[in-house]
């Protein structure tokens, strides 16, 4: 039986348990979880943010050997400390990389699925081997992984999290500093949203799939260029701001509750216009449909050159744009158009997006 007939007959939860399977036995390959060095953030080895992400043009890991963070070509664990806790991501990078000043892309995974399953979701791998980028695919809190987006003090500090990784990361191979970029799907795009409000000075562009928010409390320290994606028919992130009625067919525990508990959930169209306020650019959006079933919507003229841009996709459900195993699992979270392939988009709009020098 294909996979594709054996997620019809799977529940929400059990959905998460075969996709970890397929990421597995389908997905990109990942080599032994002992890979990788542990380290805190307040370790003396570990560069500080304005000597490993300020707006030069290498970070220290420049002068490390293109071999130290492992074999190139696959997905390799790495384990790193952030706020007194046991962290780890995966880390890719293309067989083409020379130990010259490369660009950046942080990964980030949907509630439950963790990095494995986000790894095949978005196969920034394949996309990164042609364009020439490295992807970090951080794994989330608990075993049900989430983020703390809101963020909630009583749950860990994700803001950090992503900082040390980029760190990490920036020490082990040669990252161009200005082209750092995170992106996210549904609670990773929660999370990317925040992490463009709170990391302004380490990130250049984020982009959010399924799951753009405008965060309180939100003043970076520069625009930030904002991409986002998201289904008019999503029934786990309405696309309309509520109610998300197919949450409760997911399985939780007392930390995830609280790390959804304070989100805003508001219409996209909302939070799109709050970060172009935001960012100043124009009051009225360009619209225009790019293909049958996809309009763009974008606010030009903001500060500094950014932008901010939505794609609404009729009929979309809570998926990712152009990937096949969104595609696969149509019956439970809605229908993947392949009008689009959102990894290419982003890449491109992260290409055209790079931190002011």
């Amino acid at each position: 039986m294909s996979d594709h007939l054996l997620l019809r007959q799977w529940s929400a939860a059990s959905l998460l348990l075969l996709l970890a399977m397929a990421a597995c036995s389908t997905g990109p390959q990942e080599a032994d979880s002992s890979t990788g060095s542990t380290r805190s953030a307040s370790d003396p080895a570990t560069p500080s943010t304005e000597a490993s992400q300020g707006v030069g043009d290498r970070s220290l890991g420049c002068d490390v050997t293109a071999s130290a963070h492992g074999p190139h070509g696959t997905h390799v664990q790495h384990a790193v400390s952030s706020g007194e806790k046991e962290r780890s991501y995966a880390l890719y990078v293309p067989a083409s990389y020379d130990g010259s000043a490369t660009p950046l892309v942080v990964d980030l995974h949907g509630y439950l699925s963790g990095g494995q399953i986000q790894a095949q979701m978005s196969d920034l791998g394949t996309l990164a081997d042609s364009a020439g980028f490295i992807v970090a695919t951080p794994q989330g809190n608990g075993d049900m992984p989430y983020w703390n987006a809101t963020p909630e003090s009583s749950l860990p500090d994700d803001v950090q999290f992503v900082s040390d990784v980029i760190h990490e990361v920036s020490s082990a191979a040669c990252i161009d500093p200005a082209r750092v970029y995170v992106d996210g799907f549904s609670n990773g795009a929660f999370m990317a949203s925040l992490i463009a409000c709170r990391l302004s000075d380490q990130v250049a562009a984020v982009a959010a799939v399924s799951g753009l928010l405008y965060p309180a409390d939100c003043a970076p320290s520069r625009p930030v260029p904002i991409l986002a994606f998201h289904g008019t028919a999503d029934e786990f992130v309405s696309a309309g701001g509520g109610p998300n009625a197919a949450l409760d067919t997911l399985t939780w525990n007392a930390d995830s509750r609280a790390a959804f508990a304070h989100l805003p959930f508001d219409d996209v169209t909302v939070a799109q216009r709050e970060w172009s306020h935001q960012q100043g650019c124009d009051s009225t959006p360009d619209r225009q449909r790019t293909s049958p079933e996809i309009e763009l919507i974008e606010y030009s003229g903001c500060d500094a050159g950014s932008t901010v841009q939505l794609y609404l996709v009729d009929g979309g459900g809570h998926t990712w744009p152009g990937s096949s195993l969104s595609e696969a699992s149509e019956s439970l979270l809605g229908r993947t158009t392949n009008e689009l392939d959102a990894s290419a988009t982003i890449w491109e709009f992260f290409r055209e997006h790079p931190m002011p020098r």
